[in-house]
C-alpha cells in the first residue's frame, strides 16, 4: 500500500537509520564496520521484502473467497469475498454446471454472501467411502476483472441419506427361558457400501459408516405376519428424534448404530418389539426402511432386509424335560 511514495519514505528512514548508527559509533571513538554492514543488510531486508512480496504475488490475489461455513439450523451456506474492487459477481457450479448466481457491492474490502442449500444441491459431495462426488465450486469476478474460486468442502454438500442397515436380535423372557418376548432392532442410516447386506442370525455386515449431516425422515415397517410400523423418525443434521410407542427416549445420534424403541421395554429397560405386535408363526419377515430426503432429485430411498424368524415358545413337563421345542429365534436371511 502507498505505491512509490511508500518506497521513498522507507528509503529515507533507511538512510537516516544507517546515519544514526555511523554517528553513534564515531562518538564512541571508532567505526565498527562488521556491525555497520550487518545493520545495513538487516535494514535492506526489512524495507524491501514487503515490496518483493507484492511483486511475487499473482495479480488475482487482490480477490479472495474465504470462510465458507454451514448453518445447520437454516440449511444455508455462507462465504466472504475480500478484495479492493467496488463490486463482485459470484456463482456456484456443481460439476461445472452453474446452479446459482449473485452479485454485490464491496464495503471495507469485504462482502458476505448467503445461499440456501436447496438452491444449489445437485447430489452428494462425497460417497460412502469419502471419495469425491459432485464438486461444488464458488467463483468470483470483480469489477476490476480479478477472479478467484474456491471448492466448497464436500461434507457441507453431502446431504442426501440413501441407505439403511438393520440388525435384529431375539429377546428372551428374563423370567422364563422357554419364552421369547420379542426382538430388539437397531439401525444405521446414511451412505453404505452397496455390498453391505443382512447376515444370517439377524446381523448386518456394516460395522459403522462415515458420519453425515442431512435432513430427512425414515419410516420403518415389519411385515410377514401382522404389519407393524415404528413411529416416523425425523433427522435434523445428525440428531434423530421420534415419538416412542412405549417407554424410551426417542432420540439418538445417526453417527452410528442406534436402537429403535419398538413397543415396550423389558425388565432390564431394553427397548424391544413385542412379538404380539408382528409375529404370526415361523416364517420370513421383512424389515423395510424408507428414507424421504428434504434435498435431492431422488428424494426417496428404500432398503429392505428379510430373515426367517421362529419365536415359538418351548414347553417342559413336570420333570423339566422339553415337550415342545423352543423356536430358533432369528435364522437365515430369506
Amino acid at each position: 500500500q502507498g505505491g512509490a511514495w511508500g518506497f521513498i519514505v522507507v528509503s529515507i528512514v533507511l538512510i537516516l537509520g544507517i546515519g544514526a548508527i555511523v554517528q553513534a559509533d564515531r562518538m564512541r571513538g571508532g567505526l565498527n564496520k562488521p556491525k555497520l554492514y550487518a545493520s545495513v543488510v538487516a535494514a535492506l531486508l526489512i524495507s524491501t521484502l514487503p515490496y518483493a512480496a507484492v511483486m511475487l504475488v499473482p495479480t488475482n490475489a487482490s480477490m479472495a473467497i474465504t470462510e465458507v461455513s454451514l448453518n445447520e439450523d437454516s440449511n444455508e451456506l455462507s462465504f466472504k469475498v475480500r478484495g479492493t474492487m467496488s463490486s463482485v459477481d459470484v456463482s456456484i457450479e456443481a460439476d461445472g454446471v452453474e446452479v446459482w448466481t449473485d452479485s454485490g457491492d464491496i464495503s471495507n474490502d469485504l462482502k458476505k454472501f448467503t445461499v440456501s442449500l436447496s438452491d444449489i444441491f445437485s447430489g452428494n459431495g462425497e460417497n460412502y467411502a469419502g471419495s469425491s462426488g459432485v464438486e461444488y465450486v464458488i467463483k468470483g469476478v470483480g469489477s476490476n476483472d480479478k477472479t478467484n474460486e474456491l471448492l466448497i468442502p464436500s461434507r457441507f454438500v453431502t446431504r442426501e441419506a440413501q441407505d439403511v442397515g438393520v440388525r435384529i436380535t431375539a429377546l428372551q423372557d428374563s423370567q422364563d427361558a422357554e419364552e421369547y418376548v420379542g426382538i430388539t432392532m437397531e439401525t444405521l442410516i446414511g451412505l453404505l457400501n452397496p455390498s453391505e447386506d443382512a447376515e444370517d442370525g439377524g446381523g448386518f455386515s456394516a460395522v459403522a459408516l462415515r458420519p453425515m449431516d442431512a435432513d430427512y425422515t425414515v419410516n420403518f415397517k415389519v411385515t410377514g405376519g401382522t404389519s407393524w410400523d415404528e413411529s416416523t423418525i425425523t433427522v435434523d443434521g445428525n440428531l434423530a428424534t421420534w415419538t416412542p410407542q412405549g417407554p424410551g427416549t426417542g432420540s439418538a445420534s445417526t453417527d452410528g448404530w442406534f436402537g429403535l424403541s419398538g413397543s415396550g421395554t423389558d425388565n432390564a429397560g431394553v427397548p424391544y418389539l413385542d412379538k404380539s405386535e408382528f409375529y404370526d408363526g415361523e416364517g420370513c419377515y421383512t424389515f423395510t426402511a424408507e428414507i424421504v430426503n428434504v434435498l435431492g432429485d431422488q428424494t426417496t430411498f428404500t432398503s429392505e432386509y428379510s430373515w426367517n424368524i421362529n419365536l415359538d415358545s418351548g414347553q417342559r413337563d413336570s420333570n423339566n424335560n422339553p415337550t415342545t421345542q423352543k423356536g430358533y429365534g432369528i435364522g437365515d436371511t430369506c
